[in-house]
């Protein structure tokens, strides 16, 4: 299909009870240099005046792009608010991002200009870009350099059985390609980001643009805390499958899955949940140190240390370099 333009762009910004962030979120998507055609706002059916902030938004806005609100009548989920976004969309390109993140004014205009600029043999199918991990108060902490940045990359990953991961309040996609492999499933439970990820990447290249046009907000009370412990189980699964694929093998389910890991030797499934454990402290701990907890979060990271430290020196070592560099400012 051709190469997306604004006018054939629609971001959906699924939310829940975020009214503290969504006006921030609407604003530097409002402010894009190349403005999309609509942003649809999916609320999860909040108890907040995140409604009242999205129509007042709304009605000040004047031509592109259209803000639209859509209100799901009860809880459904993120998987559910994305799909419904991009089933009541207009656009045949599809951008997304979460109602607690922000785009530098650039981020759309880079994505546009590197998709019809694309050369490589395989098609581009799905492009997200590199950012900033931010604070609560929208201070800059850290590069997140996360995604392939280029079709070689790329294409070790898919040998190697790696799986790829973008930034997904970064991603933009065709919808074309979206219907193609099913949209958004719960099959994977929280890593319904990675299973789309997953499929998209067998439609052809997926990468990040390396430029920090996005800033993904670290909180206390963000999804990917409240929903560690599920989102690992599924990762694993993920990709387990992904290993398979690119072995020949067949999938397997969650069932299959934890009986084989129960199979393993004890010494294994220690030093795994050791792993997973100093990943947990890790980010729990990174989260309350950035946000000025920093006795609790530097006795976390303490104990993230003790069960893997080269995730903690990893972590310390990219915000000390992102210091250095001048970037630690705020944001929003």
């Amino acid at each position: 299909m051709s190469a997306p333009n604004g006018a054939s762009i629609s971001v959906i910004v699924p939310t829940y009870n975020d009214v503290a962030h969504i006006g921030a979120t609407i604003l530097s998507i409002v402010g894009q240099t190349l403005a999309p055609a609509e942003i649809v706002v999916v609320d999860d059916d909040s108890d907040d005046e995140t409604e009242d902030v999205v129509q007042e938004l709304a009605a000040q806005q004047g031509g592109a792009p259209i803000i639209r609100y859509i209100r799901l009548p009860a809880r459904s989920g993120v998987v559910a608010a994305r799909n419904e976004g991009i089933a009541q969309a207009h656009g045949a390109w599809i951008a997304t991002c979460d109602s607690d993140d922000t785009w530098a004014p650039t981020k759309l205009e880079r994505q546009v200009l590197f998709f019809r600029s694309w050369t490589g043999k395989p098609r581009l199918v799905l492009l997200g870009t590199y950012g900033y991990n931010v604070n609560e108060a929208g201070e800059i902490i850290s590069l997140a350099s996360v995604g392939p940045p280029s079709e070689e990359k790329y294409e070790q990953a898919r040998r190697a059985g790696r799986r790829v991961i973008l930034m997904h309040s970064s991603v933009m996609y065709s919808r074309a390609d979206y219907l193609a492999v099913g949209g958004y499933t719960t099959e994977y439970g929280s890593a319904d980001d990675g299973d789309f990820f997953r499929k998209m990447s067998d439609l052809g290249v997926a990468m990040s643009l390396p430029e920090p046009l996005i800033h993904y907000r670290k909180r206390a009370d963000s999804i990917q805390i409240a929903q560690f412990w599920e989102k690992q189980s599924s990762s694993l699964l993920v990709g387990e499958n992904e290993r398979r694929r690119a072995a020949g093998e067949p999938p397997i389910s969650a069932e299959q899955l934890d009986a084989l890991l129960a199979s393993e030797p004890l010494v294994r499934r220690l030093r795994r949940r050791r792993r997973t454990l100093g990943a947990y402290y890790n980010r729990v701990g990174a989260m309350n140190f950035v946000n000025s907890r920093r006795l609790r979060g530097g006795f976390q990271l303490a104990l993230a240390a003790l069960m893997d430290h080269s995730r903690v020196r990893a972590g310390v070592r990219n915000y000390l370099q992102t210091r250095r560099s001048g970037s630690g400012r705020s944001q929003s």
